[in-house]
């Protein structure tokens, strides 16, 4: 069953109070997307008799066992633009330029729980009032009326209060996002999450009691990934190394258990959106996190795509993070802290590579894979000398790498750098020289990671670079997408 519901205002959206029943709590449902919901949608399609797996998963093994009855079905909610119509004789969706998946914003499962019941949800960010800057995201396919639709977006949901808290909606939405990306990571279903956290089966009281950020990586380990742990110091409110190591694993793609122990909250840190002006203050060597504005995150108060400040703001900032925790793939060895550690020491390689001046510098680092590496030089070949585009595709790069530029701040300003170093995310953290390249516009430096005996004398080849005509070279965004605000005026 389907009821098609025009919206000439966000204040329509009223009507699911009307057409879905109260055990869905439709009135705050209706409010959460009234406040988060910009004015391009204009329908939504209610789906009744829905069966979602999330749900399923902790109906058969939680609700179904409590004296109180509840619903074994959901309501799912389908958002569209303008320019979508819906015959509820034929049951057909249509659209002028017949590309349905360009006119859909994605969908809210509805638990008949009475309190929290939004469950999965994969909605787009550019329908999100607020939301801007850059995102994780994943391609997510949905069957609705013979149609199958994709939609871009990241998983969320509202805890369930009384056998999931916070904590577990973050780690539900992580490996959601991960399963959907990665086909290495298998699928773990709400009620999967509970009992991850658990050397032993606690029954419906002790999940709901909540859930510390060592049962977090418990969960994350359990899933197949690699969890590491980074600590704030909380006698430094600002400690730059802890932010700028969490910049640089949410621009590697990867997003972050975020925990704020005053608070008693947890998040998830999936974007980020940069300064749309300089930073100021004295010339000194600047990092990636000096030039962001705010982080992009998943609260499961809220509807996802939530934007909060680097400090201050109404609801809580970056400085209310305590604890974030990145569950990384098995091949990655070398973590952030040693690239935070080892990138003031490359300006010792300045004279040989060209870099700027140290205190007009701003660097950043992040993972990628030597594929994508290799893809984005392609893609711009015409800022490289032919040897050293040679150079990269013949390198026996790692599965991942390190990638760390260098920029002024007016290069910064437009998208570009100075330099780039590639580094082995598989080296071992006390290694000397961790290097595969490390070239400017000029001159590249080249290291044989053939051998495990490496020194400056034998181990390093330069390379003169010809002058391609371009003054600097693109900055490498490819992990993340920037959000594109839909408004109809």
């Amino acid at each position: 069953m389907y009821t098609w519901l025009t919206l000439n205002s966000s204040a329509d959206l009223a009507q699911l109070e009307r057409v879905i029943g109260a055990e869905y709590s439709p009135k705050i449902v209706a409010q959460r997307l009234v406040d988060g919901l910009s004015n391009a949608v204009k329908a939504v399609m209610v789906e009744f008799n829905y069966i979602d797996k999330d749900y399923r998963s902790t109906y058969y093994n939680f609700y179904a066992k409590k004296g109180q009855h509840y619903r074994a079905d959901c309501v799912r909610l389908h958002f569209f633009d303008a320019l979508v119509t819906y015959d509820p004789k034929s049951l057909r969706l249509s659209c002028p330029d017949n590309r349905l998946e360009d006119h859909y914003f994605g969908y809210m499962v509805l638990r008949p729980t009475g309190i929290a019941t939004i469950g999965r949800s994969i909605l787009s960010a550019d329908v999100r009032n607020g939301a801007r800057g850059f995102i994780i995201t994943a391609r997510h396919k949905v069957h609705l009326l013979g149609y199958k639709l994709w939609i871009e977006g990241f998983p969320s949901m509202d805890q369930h209060v009384d056998i999931a808290v916070c904590a577990h909606a973050v780690c539900w939405s992580v490996l959601r996002h991960y399963s959907e990306r990665y086909s290495v990571y298998s699928e773990h279903l709400t009620h999967d999450i509970t009992m991850m956290a658990q050397e032993f089966n606690p029954g419906g009281l002790v999940p709901s009691r909540g859930l510390y950020d060592s049962d977090a990586e418990r969960i994350l380990q359990e899933a197949g990934t690699f969890p590491i742990r980074v600590a704030r110091n909380l006698n430094q409110p600002d400690d730059p190394e802890f932010y700028r190591q969490l910049i640089s694993y949410v621009e590697s793609g990867f997003p972050l258990f975020a925990a704020m122990e005053k608070r008693g909250h947890a998040i998830a840190i999936i974007g980020h959106e940069w300064r749309k002006s300089r930073a100021s203050g004295p010339q000194r060597l600047k990092y990636a996190w000096d030039q962001v504005d705010s982080l992009v995150v998943v609260d499961d108060n809220q509807l996802p795509y939530l934007t909060i400040p680097v400090s201050g703001g109404t609801e809580y900032s970056a400085q209310d993070i305590d604890v974030f925790i990145v569950p990384l793939p098995e091949k990655v060895f070398y973590p952030a802290t040693a690239i935070d550690q080892l990138t003031p020491i490359l300006f010792k390689l300045g004279k040989v590579i060209d870099l700027p001046k140290e205190e007009e510098t701003i660097i950043r680092y992040f993972i990628t894979t030597g594929a994508s590496l290799r893809s984005f030089v392609r893609e711009r070949e015409s800022e490289f000398d032919p040897k050293l585009i040679q150079l990269i595709m013949s390198i026996p790069f790692a599965q991942f790498v390190w990638v760390v530029e260098f920029a002024t701040e007016p290069e910064w300003a437009v998208g570009q750098i100075s330099a780039r170093a590639v580094i082995d995310a598989t080296a071992s953290y006390f290694e000397q020289w961790p290097f595969w390249l490390f070239h400017s516009r000029k001159k590249a430096l080249v290291f044989n990671r053939k051998s495990v005996v490496l020194d400056s004398a034998t181990g390093m080849g330069a390379l003169v670079l010809a002058d391609t005509g371009h003054t600097a070279f693109t900055r490498m965004d490819r992990n993340l997408r920037p959000i594109k605000g839909k408004q109809v005026p």
